[in-house]
């Protein structure tokens, strides 16, 4: 074995065994600084609560409202962009020629490198105002500006994951298919979809990530309000909470160790939606299926 490969099977392991280290060093040191407000109230008590008043004489860290309002904007947003994500990645794998399809590609991937706050600033100069207008509201940040301004941001994710995956399945079949004389377009409708549904189930889990943990573009449209959330109303999913409120906190206090407590909700949130997926491939590839997730 030549030296650069012993260096490499010996340098692998570590920096896998760092990053995992690294990382239950972080839900530890989270789950410490949460400890204060777990004890001042009950888990349950905190995630079923309906009231975000941590300045209070008595102090309430209810969070319901706060978690609904996350999982409100990051599911619509994927309804809107899934669909219209899974459209494009057939029209790229079927309508167009390689070379259009890489150019768009490419282009598709440089809209994802647009920072955040400037999508949130074409949201709040373009979204909330037409929201307003069309449903004659006295504002336009809601739920709904926020879940098409992240669909936005979430749509180049779902797209080159699920084109790369269609375009393996379509190339895998399309001989075959067309030997039988059946259409690229039945092919790929009858055949390849199905095929890759593990794959664009993953783009969904990733894309879904993405959009709960974003944070500036939708604490500009969003209003930043921790009320019952509804599709024309304000609300304040956990991140644009987190972002407004530990600048101005106090170090050390029951307001601090709560903005924790919702940090380790986000993270658990986050750590089960993959684990139900891992799941989901471990139970499908049992089954005898051999879905590329």
């Amino acid at each position: 074995m030549h030296l650069s490969d012993r260096f490499t099977s010996g340098i692998v392991p570590i920096m896998a065994v760092s990053v995992l280290a690294l990382y239950i060093g972080l839900v530890l040191y989270m789950a410490i600084e949460a400890w204060p407000a777990l004890i001042y109230m009950s888990w349950m008590d905190i995630v079923t609560g309906t009231v975000w008043k941590p300045m209070a004489e008595s102090p309430v860290l209810g969070l319901a409202y706060i978690i609904s309002a996350s999982l409100y904007v990051s599911l619509l947003s994927l309804v809107w962009a899934l669909p219209l994500g899974i459209g494009t990645s057939v029209g790229l794998s079927l309508g167009v020629s390689p070379r259009i399809r890489q150019f768009c590609l490419s282009t598709i991937d440089m809209i994802a490198g647009i920072p955040s706050v400037i999508v949130g600033f074409i949201g709040l100069a373009v979204v909330v105002p037409a929201i307003q207008s069309m449903f004659s509201l006295s504002t336009g940040e809601s739920i709904l500006s926020a879940s098409l301004v992240l669909a936005f941001m979430i749509l180049p994710y779902i797209v080159t994951h699920c084109t790369e995956s269609i375009e393996t399945y379509r190339q895998r079949y399309e001989e075959t298919a067309l030997g039988l004389g059946i259409s690229p377009w039945h092919t790929m409708k009858a055949i390849v979809l199905p095929s890759a549904k593990g794959s664009i189930i993953l783009s969904s889990v990733l894309a879904f990530s993405r959009a709960m943990g974003e944070t500036m573009a939708v604490m500009m449209v969003v209003g930043n309000a921790p009320i019952l959330p509804n599709l024309l109303g304000k609300a304040e999913p956990i991140p644009s909470l987190i972002a407004l409120e530990m600048g101005s906190v106090e170090y050390n206090s029951l307001h601090y160790s709560g903005l924790y407590v919702a940090a380790l909700v986000l993270l658990m949130i986050l750590i089960l939606t993959n684990v139900l997926v891992y799941m989901y491939s471990w139970k499908t590839r049992k089954d005898g299926h051999h879905e590329v997730i």
